[in-house]
Parts: structure tokens; C-alpha cells; sequence
């Protein structure tokens, strides 16, 4: 089958190709080496680019001085992962020392990663001495030049890594939707991926969801557990997907694929889990008990409530997101089995991780990656992708002027320009799930339906079950 036409199918793409020469013509014939793929993956190396690029005051110098690293928005948590977090030292992730730097934050396999990034980043430095830093204290450690020029090097292999992982999510969004590749633009060209790629390590997890969907697409279940399981294991959120998955087999009458790839993920979630548990059963828990136990954090709708005056502990917050997160999952679901047709994969996976997003307690910038790839596969139009990630823009810019100090708090204390930059932000996402459920309930109003293709380009157009199609 024909590749589908951005410029065809898109009426803002069809519209922003006239300063071009308009829609590409009915007889034009495909390049020959500027395929959907080639262009997918120089547009994700340039985008990803400019977000580095967008860091280099900060290499500079300015992310040892927060007012400035705010004004020149290009704040990232790889830096002080390097200096606070033991790997200046070669403090091995996970080794129940003795308390000299805190648990990590992150999930055992990042910290792996994290580790294996110090590594490599004093090789590139020349291998420093590490061993005249264990009777300095940590602060002092942190404040080193050496130090934190080693922490710049960090960050630069930090980033190769990321951008392998952004480079991955390209290929699997190409080959995921074999019909429409160019909707892989989407994800390469977007702001978000520019703004927020470097902020901390979610590319890794999104790089798993997005392969997870290819495997699944492929009908190589076992494949789609194991991306899952590792998924889980590096970020938890990939979880949701197999809820997914379960909707969309039992509608298709593939109950036993579901069963199938949660059981892989399960194993496979074990299996990494496992190791550090072992060696460090204190500490492996660490980013766990880290979210629990703090306040409300930067970014949720919870810091709306509390600028109106209701400030609930965090013993309550942590009770009603989780009521609320399985109550949205819960219906999401039922929604889903209820509907006349059913449901595409990303699409149903798009709003249970956007749900999962909306009533959690801490909603950082970079967590806008983890919707990129299922929203370019769930609604493939440039108008309401820009229209969603305005909003993620608007509120990055107000998360870093109100950690800098440059809008924090008016006469009542309350930084109104935050606060309505949460808002801004949630009513972009209500749009894009607003009309992502507007598909699901009318699908002829499905972008990627609207083709007459395929049904489900995620679910394996090319080996569909008998009921797969009215299922």
C-alpha cells in the first residue's frame, strides 16, 4: 500500500506546503534515498541537537549559579546527579555504604546507567584521582573545578545516550505505523523533544514504550513484554501499557496475547529488579520511597489547590492520587470496552498515561516526553500537537522563571504566573485527550481510520484477527 501524504491527509501540513510549492503531487514519486526513515532520523539528530546547543551557557558555567541557569532555561538534573550523587567518586549505584550520599532517586537500571556515564565521562577527562575526595567533605567535593568540569563531560555521554534512545523512538515510530511514516515527523521535529531531551534519563523509558508498540504491531508478543518489563523497571509509567494491550486483545479476541506479553513483563521486571534487591535491599526501593515521602511537587494540579488556600498533607495527596489515578484507569477501560469499534492501541495508551500524569503529585517538564510518541501515533495532526506542546512550552518557561526567583510570589505569596502556566498547561492536555476520545467514540473522525487503510496500523494491519476489524 501507498505510503499516506502528509500534505494530503494533514490540512495544516497541506496548508504550510504552499511556502513550499504546495501538496506533493498525485504522480510524484518518492525519493530515492530521502525515504520516511532517513528524514525521521536526521530530523530527530537536529532537533536533538538544538536542546543541546541550548545548554552550552550552562556548560559554561551557569549551572553552578541557579538564578542564571534558570534565565538562560537551561536547567538539566544530569550535572548535580554527577557531583551529589556519589559519581565524582566512583561511588558504586545501589552499595549500601555508609551514608555518605543519599539513595538514588532513580530506578536501579538509570542508576546503572548513571554509573556507567561517570565511568565514561573521567575517561574522557583522563581518569582522575578519586581516592584524596573520600576525606574531603561532600560539599566540598561538590564545589571542585575538577569536579565539575568532569560533570560537563558526564552530561556530554549522558547525552550520546539520549540521543541513541531518541534516535530508536524514530525507527519504531516509523516502522510501527507502516502506512503513515511520516507521522514519525511528529515526534522528530517537535518542540518538547527539543526543550526537554536533556532535563534527566526519560528518553529511556519512552525509547522502551515506543519499541514495546512496534513489537506489539509485529505480533511478537514476547518481544512487546520484555520492552515493558524494562520499561517498568526504568520508569514505572510503561506499566499502563499493558493495560492497553489487555483492552484492545480482548476486543480483537487475542485474550491469550495480552496474558502472554504480561506475563514477559512481569519476568523480565523480576529479572532486573532482582539483582539489586540483592545487593542492596535498603537502598533498591530508594526512588520509591523518595516520591512517597515528599511534598507536592513542581508542576501538579495540586499546586493550584494549594495557591486557593487547601494545602492537604502528603500522607492525603499520596491517597488521592492513587484513588484517582485507578479510578480514571478503571473507566478509561470500560470507555474503551464500550465503545462501537474498537479503540487503536496508542490512542487508549496516550490517555491512560496522560490520567496517570494528570492526578500524580509531581509533574516535572520532562514528562512531557513520555506522551510524545504515543500522541504522534494516537492523533497525527500537526494542529493539535503544536497546540499541545504550546502548552508544555508555556509551562516550562514558568517552571524555570519560578525556580529562578523572576515571578515567585506576589503580595499573598502565591506566584500567579506559575500557577496559571499549570492551567495553561492542563487545558492543552484536556484538548488533545478531548479529542483523542472524540476519535475513539466517533472514529470515522480518526485521522488514521479516516484513510480507509487499515484499522489499527499498531495492532498488526497485516495479520488481522477475524474480529479485528469490527471488533
Amino acid at each position: 500500500m501507498t505510503p499516506v501524504r502528509p500534505t494530503h491527509d494533514d490540512p495544516f501540513v497541506a496548508a504550510a506546503s504552499v511556502a513550499i510549492g504546495g501538496p506533493v503531487g498525485n504522480r510524484a514519486r518518492g525519493h530515492r534515498r530521502l525515504t520516511p526513515l532517513v528524514v525521521a532520523l536526521a530530523l530527530t539528530a537536529a532537533t536533538f541537537a538544538l536542546g543541546v546547543a541550548a545548554k552550552n551557557s550552562c556548560a559554561r558555567g551557569a549551572w553552578w549559579h541557579p538564578p542564571r541557569q534558570f534565565a538562560n532555561l537551561c536547567y538539566t538534573d544530569l550535572p548535580y546527579d554527577y557531583v551529589n550523587g556519589g559519581r565524582a567518586e566512583r561511588v558504586p549505584p545501589l552499595s549500601d555504604d555508609d551514608g555518605r550520599y543519599p539513595p538514588p532517586a532513580d530506578s536501579p537500571p538509570i542508576a546503572a546507567l548513571s554509573y556507567a556515564a561517570g565511568l565514561a565521562g573521567q575517561a574522557l577527562v583522563g581518569w582522575p584521582d578519586v581516592v584524596e575526595r573520600d576525606n574531603r567533605p561532600v560539599a566540598e567535593v561538590s564545589t571542585d573545578p575538577e569536579v565539575r568540569h568532569e560533570a560537563v563531560a558526564y552530561t556530554g555521554v549522558v547525552a550520546v545516550a539520549l540521543l541513541l534512545a531518541a534516535l530508536l523512538t524514530a525507527v519504531a515510530l516509523v516502522r510501527t505505523h507502516a502506512t503513515r511514516p511520516w507521522d514519525a515527523v511528529g515526534f522528530a521535529a517537535a518542540p518538547v523533544l527539543a526543550t526537554s531531551a536533556m532535563i534527566s534519563w526519560d528518553l529511556v523509558g519512552v525509547a522502551c514504550v515506543t519499541a514495546a508498540l512496534w513489537a506489539w504491531a509485529r505480533r511478537r508478543d514476547t518481544v512487546a513484554g520484555l520492552l515493558v518489563g524494562a520499561g517498568t523497571a526504568v520508569a514505572v509509567y510503561p506499566a499502563l501499557l499493558l493495560v492497553a494491550f489487555a483492552v484492545v486483545a480482548v476486543r480483537a479476541g487475542q485474550a491469550n496475547a495480552a496474558v502472554r506479553t504480561s506475563g514477559v513483563a512481569a519476568v523480565a521486571w523480576v529479572a532486573l529488579m532482582l539483582p539489586a534487591y540483592v545487593l542492596a535491599p535498603r537502598q533498591v526501593w530508594g526512588f520509591v520511597d523518595d516520591y512517597i515521602g515528599r511534598g507536592v511537587g513542581n508542576g501538579s494540579v495540586w499546586q493550584v489547590f494549594a495557591a486557593f488556600g487547601w494545602r492537604p498533607d502528603t500522607t492525603l495527596v499520596n491517597q488521592l492520587s492513587l484513588v484517582a489515578g485507578a479510578a480514571l484507569v478503571v473507566a478509561l477501560a470500560w470507555f474503551a470496552l464500550t465503545t462501537s469499534r474498537r479503540p487503536r492501541l496508542p490512542a487508549l495508551a496516550l490517555l491512560l498515561v496522560l490520567s496517570a500524569l494528570l492526578v500524580g503529585k509531581e509533574y516535572a517538564p520532562q514528562q512531557a516526553l513520555w506522551l510524545l510518541p504515543l500522541a504522534v501515533l494516537a492523533r497525527p495532526y500537526w494542529r493539535d500537537l503544536l497546540i499541545w506542546q504550546a502548552g508544555e512550552v508555556v509551562y516550562l518557561l514558568a517552571i524555570w522563571w519560578h525556580l529562578g526567583g523572576y515571578t515567585d510570589g506576589g503580595s499573598n505569596g502565591v506566584d500567579e504566573v506559575y500557577v496559571w502556566a499549570i492551567g495553561v498547561r492542563v487545558a492543552a492536555q484536556l484538548w488533545l485527550a478531548g479529542v483523542v476520545i472524540r476519535d475513539m467514540r466517533w472514529p470515522w473522525l480518526d485521522p488514521v481510520r479516516a484513510t480507509g487503510l487499515v484499522d489499527d496500523p499498531a495492532y498488526n494491519p497485516a495479520l488481522p484477527s477475524p474480529r479485528a476489524w469490527g471488533g
